[in-house]
């Protein structure tokens, strides 16, 4: 794919890459129907990334760090949204990603694919009351989110500014009918401040056992730039970052309190 403009530089200070030459290898995952690929490529550039477009019929780079999948309208959302998209050969190739310690994100259909293909626990279903929804809304930063790379720096109660837009984005915990959190049930990093959905736990975002694969159904690759209106999304950028420039003695293999 052609080489892309450079992207924002509305960055703070605590935001910006230091060094072009620190630039940590990513990949963002191209399916058909994908419309969120560019955002993503910009948010990783503008953050200290060096990011490649990765066709969902490829194998990943072994060299890649950090594998964003975006969010769009994968295969048509045929048969459930994610589901075709599960199968692909780059998704297939996230374990291998995540065993050598590397970062793996989900924003909207890619939070939907990574649950379809069993990397993050639950599903993610229509909306209630069902129908589409996209507005800018305020997530909680929860305790389940300090053991995790991607909330470094981010104390339990921080309010964060994003955007959604999406029609299946309720969440439901695994093998639980009722809206209770389950006694051993997912990490929920971020909650919603005003449920959107009919999320079961009021969850924006879930983690793996790990806290290295996160899925997340607001749009943190949107809010970047103060002219969009926010640029807490930054934040989730730079602390990836921050955490994959880690000296490796320094980083913490944690299990996700739950």
């Amino acid at each position: 794919m052609p080489a892309l403009s450079s992207a924002p530089s509305t960055l703070s200070a605590s935001t910006a890459p230091s060094a072009p030459s620190l630039a940590i290898p990513a990949a963002v995952i191209v399916f058909p129907g994908s419309n969120g690929d560019r955002d993503l490529f910009e948010a990783l550039q503008a953050t200290g990334f060096a990011p490649r477009y990765v066709r969902d019929s490829e194998e990943l780079p072994a060299d890649v760090a950090l594998v964003g999948l975006p969010g769009g309208f994968s295969y048509g959302d045929y048969w459930r949204a994610g589901m075709l998209a599960s199968r692909a050969k780059a998704v297939r190739g996230l374990p291998a990603v995540q065993a050598r310690g590397g970062l793996i994100l989900g924003i909207c259909n890619g939070f939907q694919i990574l649950t379809a293909a069993g990397l993050l626990p639950g599903a993610l279903t229509y909306n209630s009351p069902p129908r589409f929804q996209h507005r800018w809304l305020k997530v909680q930063v929860t305790a389940a989110a300090a053991a995790s790379p991607w909330f470094f720096g981010l104390a339990a109660g921080t309010s964060l500014s994003l955007p959604i837009a999406h029609a299946e984005g309720a969440y439901r915990f695994p093998h639980v009918e009722t809206a209770t959190m389950p006694p051993v049930g997912p990490a929920i990093p971020l909650c919603y401040a005003q449920n959107p959905n009919g999320s079961q736990g009021d969850a924006a975002a879930v983690l793996d056992g790990s806290g290295r694969i996160l899925g997340i159904m607001p749009h943190p690759e949107r809010a970047i730039d103060a002219t969009l209106g926010s640029t807490d999304g930054q934040r989730l950028f730079a602390a990836a970052r921050d955490y994959l420039r880690a000296p490796a003695g320094q980083k913490v293999e944690a299990e996700v309190p739950r």
